[in-house]
């Protein structure tokens, strides 16, 4: 900055960044822990994806202690009102804190797209498909923390300007590197939040019912425009030349990015909460009963005491709005769901009644 030049206008916007990652870590942690704890009980049966979605967690959390420890030490203000001795602990808790985002988003998608590979496993392109949308988000991790170490030579540049002997990659280039991995970001974003609303013309549900679960399934599409906003940001603000400045509204989306990926990736997996919550609110029936469960369970029941092959359905296995459980494909296109993924019954599940939706839905 010229020394002769008038000082900018005082702004903090670290606070900003403090009250939104406090208020949205207040949801999305119990959230987390209510998934971990319906899966703990009353049998221990965590899967891949709830190990995924902890790992998640993990980094998100050492990200938001390294942003909140850049914010007091001068994350949103102007460098002119910063001291000098405090720059590079913001400036290095910021580099850092990036890493774990990265790695943050990347478990997130893991979690969900395991969760949707248990849904037709049997199927070999999807689960080829699966496959390959759970090694872009491992690549882009990994292409992320190479750009960022490669960004100075020493890397100890990066958060000290003045040492010496530094070689460090332009602006113009920096910001080309992180609107090509913001772009790939968005792309499985997009993928990942469409993928469950394939299935949301198989369920036999009412219109009213078939809405709400495409809202709750689609939730990674509210993530996906939070990358769209960090796109925004660090296309118009990365040139300006004010570290302490230009890392805010990408930390602002970063974080807000994260934290709706895990919560996208954990409502599916409370299905009972969700489901309760919802009929309490009047916007599902309890199908034609206290709940579909509860009929099927009971016809399942007078089944097996008459000797009919239809299968039994153990209170395991819920059939439910919202089922979490691996789900295997019938005969006619169908989808039935088990234990712990995050599918959902199926169009062709078998009906207690022996009714239509028709029928059915207006119970």
């Amino acid at each position: 900055m010229d020394p002769n030049a008038p000082p900018p206008p005082f702004d903090d916007r670290g606070t900003e960044i403090a009250i939104l990652s406090c208020v949205l870590h207040s949801i999305s942690i119990p959230i987390l822990f209510t998934r971990i704890w319906s899966r703990c009980r009353p049998v221990f049966r965590l899967g891949w994806d709830d190990w995924a979605i902890i790992t998640a967690a993990v980094f998100d959390f050492v990200q938001w202690i390294l942003v909140l420890i850049a914010v007091t030490h001068g994350l949103g203000r102007p460098s002119f009102y910063v001291p000098s001795s405090q720059i590079p602990t913001a400036r290095l808790c910021l580099h850092f804190a990036n890493h774990c985002s990265g790695w943050a988003i990347c478990f997130a998608k893991l979690s969900i797209a395991y969760s949707l590979f248990r849904l037709r496993r049997e199927s070999m392109p999807w689960r080829v498909f699966l496959l390959v949308m759970m090694a872009l988000p491992v690549a882009i991790a990994i292409t992320t923390c190479g750009f960022l170490f490669a960004s100075c030579k020493p890397l100890s540049a990066v958060w000290n300007p003045k040492t010496p002997n530094s070689v460090c990659l332009s602006r113009s280039l920096m910001s080309k590197g992180i609107l090509g991995v913001a772009a790939l970001t968005v792309a499985t974003d997009f993928i990942l939040a469409l993928l469950p609303l394939t299935f949301i013309k198989r369920i036999r549900r009412s219109v009213r019912e078939r809405i709400i679960i495409a809202i709750i399934m689609g939730l990674g599409l509210v993530a996906s425009a939070a990358s769209i906003c960090k796109i925004a940001s660090v296309s118009s603000k990365l040139l300006t030349g004010d570290p302490l400045r230009d890392g805010v509204d990408v930390t602002f989306w970063g974080i807000m990015e994260i934290q709706l990926g895990i919560i996208a990736a954990c409502v599916p997996c409370i299905k009972r909460l969700v489901e309760k919550g919802l009929v309490r609110m009047g916007l599902i029936s309890r199908r034609c009963g206290p709940t579909f469960y509860h009929l099927e369970n009971n016809h399942s029941s007078r089944a097996r005491a008459k000797g009919s092959s239809r299968p039994h359905i153990n209170q395991a296995e819920e059939p439910s709005l919202l089922n979490t459980g691996t789900a295997t494909s019938t005969e006619d296109g169908g989808v039935t769901a088990g234990d712990s993924s995050i599918g959902l019954s199926g169009a062709n599940a078998w009906d207690p009644a022996g009714r239509s939706d028709e029928t059915c839905g207006r119970c």
